[in-house]
């Protein structure tokens, strides 16, 4: 028979096989009727899928609440579970949580945009909202569910030419003032920051493994882009590894938490220096985009900008460009009056 009750439980559970697969699924119901119901749907649905080739439904909370758990153990779990929220809150304001993900349309997205401007939120915030959405979107399909069809993303644009970077005299009292601290952790991870122009995650994540004191390398973990990158490191950078390795355990994280685990955040004692230095609208993501700047400022083409910060392609290092074009013109005005 292919409905049955089991000894642990009232319900009838429904099993059906289609090419040779057996699916036994949970009926939720004591009535016999209604159970050959859903056994029913549940053989058209299998058959649809697996001789048909449809592609299986799955409703928006269930993608959401799948992606979120897929992400599980990722240095960026903590800010993407703020976003869930955020996704789960804004999203049903549009389109209900508990229907099929395909049914979802650009006319919601747009709408939503709207709301959230109407909110007052910044662009930052909105764009962050859609990319969470995005990578639900691209989880979903990856799984094999039914996509919406033709789902087009509304492309939020946010201006980049308000980044904060320090200045040469800022970035000697930044590190002046974090190596007063007893503790020279802060003072470490900012020069490691500065010095490789990496991500807050990226050196967080950081093992002694990775560390190659021999070439004074360090092998970092691209975590936007899941790439490796092979970074040379600077003289002061490669005297503070191999102090921090001396005084370590020598296995694990080159920056655990106080707990020995993974820090998720900027620790609170820069961000107090931060305030006290008066760097407003500073934060440790700035001191990537500073290094950036000067490296540019000195001639560094942006194509190898971008291969240093990890970029996935050079239209990312574009925020640069006019350092580039000034440089450029500084270069070639000094070549000009060499051959006068």
């Amino acid at each position: 028979m292919s409905i049955y009750k089991r000894k642990c439980s009232n319900y009838y559970y429904a099993e059906v096989t289609v090419n040779n697969k057996t699916v036994i699924r949970s009926t939720k119901t004591t009535k016999k009727v209604l159970a050959l119901r859903f056994e029913s749907q549940l053989r058209e649905t299998l058959y649809r899928q697996q001789v048909l080739g449809d592609r299986p439904t799955i409703k928006l909370s269930t993608a959401i609440l799948e992606y979120s758990s897929s992400k599980q153990g990722s240095v960026n779990k903590q800010n993407l579970d703020a976003q869930i929220r955020v996704l789960n809150t804004q999203l049903c304001r549009v389109y209900p949580l508990d229907k099929d993900l395909h049914g979802l349309t650009g006319s919601h997205l747009n709408k939503l945009v709207s709301l959230r401007r109407k909110d007052g939120v910044a662009e930052g915030t909105i764009r962050l909202m859609l990319t969470t959405l995005k990578g639900v979107i691209n989880w979903s399909k990856a799984a094999g569910y039914l996509q919406p069809e033709n789902l087009v993303i509304p492309k939020i644009r946010v201006s980049n030419q308000r980044t904060k970077t320090l200045s040469t005299q800022e970035q000697t009292q930044l590190l002046e003032r974090l190596e007063l601290n007893k503790n020279l952790d802060d003072y470490d991870l900012v020069v490691l920051l500065l010095d490789t122009a990496a991500r807050l995650n990226e050196i967080q994540q950081l093992c002694w493994d990775a560390v190659d004191f021999d070439n004074g390398e360090v092998h970092l973990w691209r975590t936007k882009t899941n790439t490796e990158s092979i970074l040379k490191l600077t003289d002061r950078s490669l005297e503070i590894l191999k102090r921090r390795y001396d005084s370590s355990k020598r296995k694990g994280l080159v920056f655990p938490s106080k707990t020995g685990g993974l820090r998720r955040t900027t620790p609170k004692s820069i961000q107090k220096v931060y305030k006290e230095l008066g760097l407003e609208g500073f934060c440790t993501h700035s001191l990537r985009h500073t290094t950036a700047s000067n490296l540019v400022k000195n001639g560094m083409s942006l194509f190898a900008v971008s291969k240093l910060l990890g970029h996935s392609n050079i239209s990312m290092s574009q925020r640069y460009s006019h350092l580039e074009q000034k440089a450029v013109a500084y270069q070639a005005a000094e070549i000009l009056n060499n051959n006068l």
